[in-house]
């Protein structure tokens, strides 16, 4: 279920960008073949999840059903829950921030630090 969550996400982060105009090679980091891995991604992981206990169905067992598959409701019931609970939306591509509480690069740069010792200066050429 994470996996499915962690591709979903990025695919509404993509439509995100798309709608805005927002050009993703201008991140520092960036994967190849974007989206279509996180659709192939989020295809596969719910075939899996789906078919993770289907051998259960021929000599079905209710124990056993309940351990392959309470994580899908009980996903659903804390997502739900969660939304519910917190009053929080699904925000709409058009609403999505990308811009405030992003620190410059300048920002999260550290300086390099500079080895002192001859055991440091090596590895440093090693390494």
């Amino acid at each position: 279920m994470g996996w499915a969550a962690v591709n979903l996400t990025y695919i509404r982060f993509y439509r995100g960008l798309r709608h805005q105009g927002i050009d993703r090679s201008k991140f520092i980091y960036t994967s190849p073949f974007q989206p279509y891995l996180s659709y192939w991604g989020l295809f596969w992981t719910v075939i899996f999840i789906l078919i993770n206990g289907f051998y259960i169905f021929w000599e079905f067992n209710a124990s056993d059903f309940l351990t392959c598959y309470i994580n899908i409701p009980f996903f659903l019931i804390l997502y739900v829950g969660y939304k519910v609970f917190k009053k929080t939306k699904i925000w709409s591509v058009d609403k999505m921030d990308f811009v405030t509480g992003i620190p410059s690069i300048e920002e999260t740069e550290t300086p390099p630090v500079v080895p002192t010792t001859v055991w440091g200066k090596i590895l440093e050429k090693l390494f």
